[in-house]
């Protein structure tokens, strides 16, 4: 109970924040971009040929009919990393003292409006042995002021999670948000932005917990999920914003007692858990989250906590934790873009210059740097806990392409194959539209 009413607190403080985004410093942004986006909105299905379709590319193919009402995009990302690890003599995981090359994303992606109202996409990954679906949904835009989606899809949690992975700072999301965001499931989301000028922002949806093929059968789990975030300070002369949120997930496992289990790896993505609960019986579970950002011009910070309880069939209930901080800097100026109208996340860096375009373009330039725990053993039981650090450096030669490095270094206690440290060097390769 106690950790209910931790979470009660929790979402009214967070609320009671929220509340104060209304009264913060806002001023006009007359960027050429922004004017651009704000001609083609007011335009849209104006005036133009239905019958015509025009092709463009903005930061990847795109097309679009001539009074606004169809458009398409195509998508995709190919991210190939190669990983150079050693651990130390009381870590007993050749998995992880064994250097890797492996395709870690190769995704092709449909997204668009028909009709004016109805959205879809169709997202589908071939890194591994099997095509896996991401994202297959349809919705309804303007749906009691918000969009409407059902199908595969993310569940509104975790700021990190919902941080496409083009674009987050390093290789891979934080080990704690690995361990506790529920990622994708087939279910309904209703979602909108609140306030004129739409810094408020909200997300609640119902979900059937299914496997990566969006199939479950039988009296499978089900939950819900939702996330309150806004922006507490929105300064666009000052190019500074302050995010805050929370979000919480309920999941029944099953009416006749199912399985819950909560495990990450050390920063990369290949390779055995290091920290493992393993199946836990249970009835239902409650997570919860916490998350925060901030950008100045060229720096960024965010941070978030997560909790986890679990209902046991037998013994004391435990609680799972874990946390990250992470911090960048861009040396050549640039700013991360925020996109709080879609989902209030990061979004797509575009370099002030690219590379090797003929006009002496460096492209652009950030370090970065994040520290997390996750501590997966309460209450009987001993899942490991795992303190990390990253240090970062990113290399975009333009929005589409760029070279990350990542230094990582993992102390382990009670893990899947003891305690020990675990220090890993790793290169991507990404290229996406």
């Amino acid at each position: 109970m106690k950790h209910l009413e931790r979470t009660l607190f929790g979402l009214v403080l967070a609320l009671a924040t929220l509340a104060t985004t209304a009264a913060a410093e806002t001023a006009a942004d007359t960027s050429l971009d922004n004017e651009v986006e704000n001609y083609l909105a007011a335009n849209e299905g104006k005036g133009g040929n239905p019958e015509t379709l025009r092709w463009y590319w903005s930061s990847g193919p795109k097309a679009e009919s001539g009074d606004g009402n169809f458009k398409f995009a195509l998508g995709g990302r190919m991210m190939l990393d190669m990983d150079f690890r050693s651990g130390s003599d009381g870590y007993d995981n050749s998995d992880y003292t064994e250097n890797n090359v492996f395709f870690r994303r190769i995704r092709l992606a449909a997204s668009g409006t028909v009709y004016k109202n109805t959205i879809f996409k169709i997202q589908l990954d071939f890194a591994k042995s099997e095509v896996a679906l991401k994202d297959a949904f349809v919705g309804l835009k303007n749906l009691f002021g918000g969009s409407f989606l059902v199908g595969h899809q993310k569940q509104p949690f975790g700021l990190d999670e919902l941080t496409s992975s083009k674009y987050i700072s390093f290789l891979e999301r934080a080990a704690a948000s690995n361990a506790f965001a529920p990622g994708r499931d087939v279910g309904f989301v209703w979602g909108r932005n609140f306030l004129e000028s739409k810094r408020l922002w909200f997300r609640i949806g119902m979900f059937q917990l299914a496997n990566d093929q969006g199939q479950q059968s039988g009296n499978g789990g089900w939950g819900f999920t939702f996330r309150i975030t806004g922006l507490a300070i929105e300064n666009k002369d000052k190019d500074m914003i302050l995010h805050i949120g929370f979000a919480l997930t309920w999941q029944n496992l099953r009416a006749d007692g199912g399985t819950t289990r909560y495990r990450a790896r050390p920063n990369t993505g290949t390779g055995d858990r290091t920290i493992d609960t393993g199946g836990i019986d249970a009835s239902d579970e409650l997570i919860y989250a916490f998350e925060l950002a901030f950008r100045i011009k060229a720096f960024h910070f965010q941070g978030e906590f997560f909790a986890a309880t679990p209902s046991v069939d037998a013994g004391d209930d435990p609680t799972f934790t874990g946390w990250y901080v992470q911090a960048g800097y861009f040396i050549t100026g640039e700013s991360r873009k925020w996109e709080q109208s879609k989902n209030g996340v990061f979004g797509r860096t575009k370099p002030s210059a690219n590379f090797w375009t003929g006009e002496g373009g460096k492209g652009a330039l950030e370090l970065a740097f994040r520290y997390g725990m996750t501590d997966l053993s309460d209450a009987g039981v001993v899942g490991g806990e795992q303190d990390d650090f990253t240090v970062g450096f990113n290399w975009y030669w333009n929005p589409n392409a760029r070279v990350m490095f990542n230094y990582i270094y993992a102390d382990i206690t009670d893990g899947t194959n003891g305690t020990g440290d675990l220090s890993i060097f790793s290169i991507r390769w990404q290229f996406d539209f």
